[in-house]
């Protein structure tokens, strides 16, 4: 333990330049740039069914927020992905990392397709518990419904797109991503609002533009590894063993119920707020979807510290694992941090130009000054969750996540409404929230036991 502790002491000092801060820097920053990319597709979106009205807002937030079940299967699947290719690749295993990313591809499909059926079937009794008016709930299950029929596209791009950030390969799923965002903000401006000749199909128009870009993504993704110029070789046939497909279970089922718990959360949090009308509806998925920029930007630093804990543990290196995840950790919360700020400096006019409602925008301040406080804890939440999932222990953050979303979060956001306090202290159980898991995501990795996750 001395020896440890002193790694990590040593770790604080560090120069910014040295070669380890320059690898979490060069799998971060495609990452980033993707994820950002997603953000202002995300943010054109939310501009393009804004101009259609808070009845439009509300419909496609609940919709998304439902949708978002269906991709923690997928998610989870790509996890499992990331952390058996990186250790795969660490170990100089190419035809493994290929064999894994091929089965987990074809798994994702088979869970995506079923779980799509499941939320096909009961989409209209599900979005009925969220209290909106009739328009609202019929346009949300058009958008749902919609969503739904493109999955098997989406899990392409989430598994292949996982295999190769944790192979090292960032740049190829950017030049992928990048192209699939162009063709999404042309149909977005061309469907929903009726340009370049299309008819305007509204909300509806919105979950296609999405679908199909995904979609024409998959099949290029696909060709390009067929054509075996991937950095993850074409696999054998005989990709299928139970010993890996165990693996990939062990990591992805963990993995897979802390989305869920995780959507779960967000989805009572969301009704919770739903309770209090449409204007914090339509503030609450204003806010979040501003905010995007600064997620992605974890997000990044995420996948790039799962890949080198993942690495470095497979070439049987923990202690350079531990140094990339605390390096990752303090990349983010810093960048993380100035992000947030000056989104918070500059919420009044950024909410205004998305939706013309004062009481929206009044809502959609205050929520993105109390997210903006709560930066350097989300930063830690993102990088040190990576680096424990790369690392193949996916057990700890679901229990962690449990303990914040559901134990601070969801019990202090119910006392609230039950007291009939305004929406705005409902918004301020997000605090608890974050300060209990950046407190226990630190606790555990500097813990070190996660470096065994997968022996």
């Amino acid at each position: 333990m001395n020896s440890l502790d002193k790694s990590e002491n040593e770790e604080l000092v560090d120069s910014p330049s040295s070669p380890e801060t320059l690898s979490v820097w060069g799998l971060a920053w495609p990452s980033i740039l993707n994820n950002i990319l997603f953000a202002f597709v995300s943010i054109v979106a939310l501009k393009a069914v804004g101009s259609l009205g808070t009845e439009a807002m509300a419909a496609v937030g609940t919709g998304q927020r439902i949708f978002f079940f269906l991709q923690a299967v997928l998610m989870a699947t790509a996890t499992g992905t990331h952390a058996l290719v990186a250790r795969a690749i660490g170990g100089n295993k190419p035809i493994e990392a290929a064999e894994v990313t091929l089965l987990s591809t074809i798994v994702a499909i088979i869970f995506g397709v079923t779980s799509t059926l499941i939320f096909f079937i009961a989409g209209d009794e599900i979005i009925g518990a969220f209290g909106l008016d009739e328009l609202s709930q019929k346009l949300a299950v058009e958008y749902l419904q919609i969503s739904l029929s493109f999955v098997p596209g989406l899990a392409i791009l989430f598994i292949v797109g996982a295999a190769l950030r944790a192979a090292g390969d960032v740049i190829t799923p950017l030049i992928i991503n990048l192209i699939v965002n162009v063709i999404n903000v042309f149909l977005l401006i061309a469907l929903v609002n009726g340009q370049f000749g299309f008819e305007a199909m509204g909300v509806v128009g919105a979950a296609y533009a999405w679908g199909i870009s995904f979609s024409i993504g998959a099949v290029l993704a696909l060709c390009i590894w067929f054509s075996n110029r991937f950095i993850i070789p074409m696999p054998t046939l005989k990709f299928y063993t139970f010993s890996r497909l165990k693996n990939l279970i062990e990591i992805s089922v963990p993995a897979g119920i802390e989305s869920v718990v995780f959507n779960f959360g967000l989805l009572a949090y969301f009704w919770i707020i739903s309770v209090y009308g449409n204007e914090p509806i339509a503030a609450y998925n204003v806010a979040i979807n501003i905010l995007m920029i600064s997620f992605m930007i974890g997000h990044g630093f995420s996948i790039a510290g799962a890949t080198l804990t993942g690495q470095y543990l497979g070439a049987e290196n923990p202690k350079e694992a531990r140094r990339s995840g605390w390096k990752s950790a303090r990349l983010t919360v810093f960048s993380m941090t100035i992000v947030g700020l000056v989104i918070a400096i500059f919420s009044r006019p950024v909410s205004g130009f998305f939706i013309d409602d004062s009481e929206v925008i009044r809502l959609t301040v205050v929520f993105l000054w109390i997210f903006a406080l709560l930066q350097p804890l989300m930063g830690i939440e993102f990088s040190l969750g990576g680096a424990l999932r790369g690392a193949g222990d996916t057990k700890s953050p679901l229990i962690i996540t449990m303990i914040g979303l559901i134990f601070f979060r969801l019990v202090l956001a119910s006392i609230f409404l039950l007291l009939k306090m305004p929406v705005e202290i409902v918004f301020s159980a997000l605090i608890a929230d974050y300060l209990a898991k950046g407190i226990l995501f630190t606790m555990r990795f500097k813990s070190g036991r996660w470096v065994k996750a997968l022996n």
